[in-house]
C-alpha cells in the first residue's frame, strides 16, 4: 500500500521545474519513521559516454600538458625517455602507451615540438 506524501500542483507523474511540491498534511501513519526516500533515476548510457568521453579528453590534455613541461625542462629528450618520465610524472591516472604518443603526435602538429633531423627518436622542444 502506498500513502501520498506531497501533492504536486499539475498532478502528472513527472516533475517539472514550473510545478509545485506541497505537503499532504492529512496523511497520517502509525509507524514511527516513514521512509521518504525514492530511488534515484540512474543515469542513461549516453550520459555515462558523455562523462567518459569528457574524461578521456581531459587526461589527454593532462597528458600534451605534462609533455610540454618536461620538453620545456629538458629541451631534447629520447622517445622511451620521454615516456618514461610522463608516467612517473602523471600519478593520478596510469596513461596508455598509445595515449602518449598520439598526445606526441598532436604536440608535433601544434609545433610545441619537433623530432631532430637524423634521429626520429628524439624529439627538441620548440620555444
Amino acid at each position: 500500500m502506498e500513502a501520498v506524501v506531497s501533492t504536486q500542483s499539475t498532478g502528472d507523474t513527472e516533475i517539472q521545474l514550473t510545478d509545485t511540491i506541497q505537503l499532504n498534511l492529512s496523511y497520517s501513519n502509525r509507524k514511527i519513521r516513514v521512509n521518504l526516500a525514492l530511488p534515484l533515476k540512474s543515469e542513461t548510457k549516453q550520459e555515462t559516454e558523455q562523462a567518459h568521453q569528457s574524461v578521456k579528453d581531459d587526461r589527454m590534455l593532462v597528458i600534451q600538458a605534462c609533455i610540454v613541461r618536461t620538453m620545456k625542462s629538458r629541451k631534447q629528450l629520447k622517445h622511451a625517455l620521454l615516456l618514461a618520465e610522463v608516467m612517473q610524472q602523471l600519478q593520478n591516472f596510469q596513461p596508455s602507451v598509445p595515449a602518449i604518443k598520439k598526445c606526441i603526435g598532436i604536440l608535433i602538429e601544434k609545433d610545441y615540438i619537433e623530432r631532430l633531423d637524423g634521429e626520429n627518436d628524439t624529439y627538441q622542444y620548440r620555444a
